[in-house]
């Protein structure tokens, strides 16, 4: 009867021990990312599992630009989305309640980075260099960085952008839009310039980078989760802070995954263009001074009304704990300068 009771005992022990990690599921969030280069550390933080490492189911909502993602914040449909310093903060001004709070794209050692940005043409165009754009047509995504990045560069060859005819061009429509003729030029950022340079035999690179603009992008958290779970919010930071690091040091297997998400790239131009990229999770003083200066061009080209300080768009709190309860995942980056 003894030996009944003590086997019976065991299994109920077993199963309280059992139960509560059972019991206990991953939380789920959704975010909305870019289906370019940019968010290739999405990508691989969901099929290495360096998210459900830490307890965090995330989905992804692939779009094509910065202003669907906002779009499907504002809707409810993601709880976290990619933020460009190029347009995160009209999203802010028109409404926007979320804010950055763990770094994805650009190299933060520095105030400026703009790498993954170009401008192109084609042979017979009779265009050689920026200057000859003026009286031309050039296609870029309205509203998005390379658009950002093809103003502060006229200004500084002294082209009043208004010399140019500026067309609308999504980003799925910049290679053929350039191959086909319809435009004369394109501003763009990462696969569409390393698929322009596979794809169009008679292509000409007109500029790239530069240090022109400080091109950062942020993972940004809506306010209310950020303010009622603070546990779940530095647990997505600490499996985004791995996924870059784990890009970082496997850009070949990081180039094959990113082929899984983004329609019509081919391993061979990806991993070209993620030779020209830097996925760094880090928030540095550089880049919140980035977001100033953005902030400065944006209201001189009148797309903003008025300046929004840096802390209506980032939050430091989780990445800076991070980096100290995680310095493997920082270890290889440059120093801020």
């Amino acid at each position: 009867m003894k030996r009944v009771i003590y086997l019976v005992g065991a299994v109920a022990m077993a199963a309280m021990m059992v139960w509560p990690a059972a019991a206990q599921q991953p939380a789920q969030l959704t975010a909305a990312v870019g289906d370019n280069m940019n968010h290739v550390p999405s990508f691989v933080g969901v099929e290495k599992g360096t998210f459900l490492k830490q307890g965090v189911d995330v989905k992804l909502k692939v779009l094509a630009t910065g202003q669907q993602m906002s779009q499907a914040l504002q809707a409810g449909e993601v709880q976290i989305i990619g933020s460009a310093y190029s347009n995160y903060p009209l999203a802010i001004e028109r409404g926007m309640a979320a804010k950055g709070v763990v770094g994805l794209m650009g190299d933060r050692s520095g105030k400026y980075w703009d790498q993954s940005v170009t401008i192109w043409t084609r042979k017979g165009t009779g265009i050689t260099k920026i200057e000859d754009l003026a009286g031309r047509k050039l296609g870029t995504p309205a509203g998005g960085t390379a658009d950002e990045y093809l103003s502060v560069v006229l200004t500084k060859k002294g082209i009043p952008r208004e010399k140019l005819q500026v067309l609308n061009v999504p980003p799925g429509n910049i290679v053929s839009a350039l191959q086909g003729g319809s435009v004369d030029a394109v501003a763009c950022w990462e696969p569409f310039a390393s698929q322009i340079e596979a794809k169009i035999p008679d292509a000409v690179l007109l500029s790239r980078g530069g240090g022109h603009i400080g091109y950062f992008i942020n993972m940004a958290v809506r306010n209310d989760i950020i303010d009622k779970q603070p546990d779940l919010v530095e647990k997505y930071v600490i499996g985004m802070a791995e996924a870059t690091w784990y890009t970082r040091k496997s850009p070949d297997e990081a180039a094959e995954i990113s082929t899984r998400w983004i329609p019509g790239l081919d391993v061979a131009v990806a991993k070209k263009a993620l030779a020209q990229m830097v996925f760094d999770a880090r928030i540095t003083p550089q880049t919140v001074a980035a977001w100033d200066e953005n902030v400065k061009i944006l209201v001189e080209q009148k797309k903003l009304k008025s300046v929004i300080p840096w802390q209506q768009g980032l939050e430091l709190k989780f990445i800076e704990k991070v980096m100290k309860t995680h310095p493997q995942l920082f270890a290889d980056l440059k120093p801020a300068r």
